[in-house]
């Protein structure tokens, strides 16, 4: 399944760098550059180009601080009730790593622990399956997107290379997740139909 990866209008020079990252960990990530698009734009290349959802990433003091996730139907763009903040994000170029992985991986797994919402909410975005337990257990997959605990109500997610464990895309500090007790919020409906052209 497509998605759709962008940013607020405001975007920093370290967030578009984090996109670019993220859009090569992930298969069927597609980065799109927000300028001064709107949220109708995105929905109608988002229908286009066959993308379920986009991702929205959001900037604080130049970092990436929150993530927004909107389903796009053919009469309307939804945000999903999560409400999810970022305590920051090491990129693959902080970790001068002397032989980067090239290459977007064709598959990718989600390895989590037990009772982190958040995986399963990346699995049916990213729609890929969520296995428990550590990730040595999934020795193979070409991409494994491994999400942990690290300490109370956060959690870190990070993308490895099945084979070498060598790291694939950018390290991602979650430390909110919460689930506002409500329905979708419909953003955004349109008259008739978003036009796939």
């Amino acid at each position: 399944m497509v998605v759709l990866l962008t940013t607020s209008r405001d975007a920093s020079i370290r967030l578009r760098q984090f996109i670019n990252e993220l859009e090569l960990a992930i298969p069927g990530a597609i980065k799109v550059n927000r300028g001064r698009s709107s949220l109708t734009s995105l929905a109608t290349l988002a229908l286009s180009l066959g993308a379920g959802y986009i991702v929205l990433f959001k900037t604080f003091h130049g970092n990436p601080s929150s993530m927004d996730i909107y389903k796009v139907k053919v009469d309307s763009l939804v945000k999903l009730p999560y409400v999810i903040s970022l305590s920051g994000v090491k990129l693959l170029s902080d970790m001068l790593i002397s032989r980067p992985i090239l290459g977007k991986p064709s598959s990718m797994v989600i390895v989590s622990k037990p009772n982190i919402q958040l995986s399963l909410v990346l699995s049916e975005v990213f729609n890929v399956q969520l296995f428990y337990g550590d990730v040595s257990d999934y020795r193979g997959f070409e991409c494994i997107m491994y999400v942990r605990p690290i300490k109370d109500g956060c959690c870190e997610v990070s993308f490895i290379d099945g084979l070498t464990y060598a790291p694939r895309g950018p390290i991602i500090r979650v430390k909110g997740f919460r689930e506002v007790k409500a329905p979708g919020l419909v953003v955004k409906r349109f008259r008739g139909h978003l036009t796939n052209g």
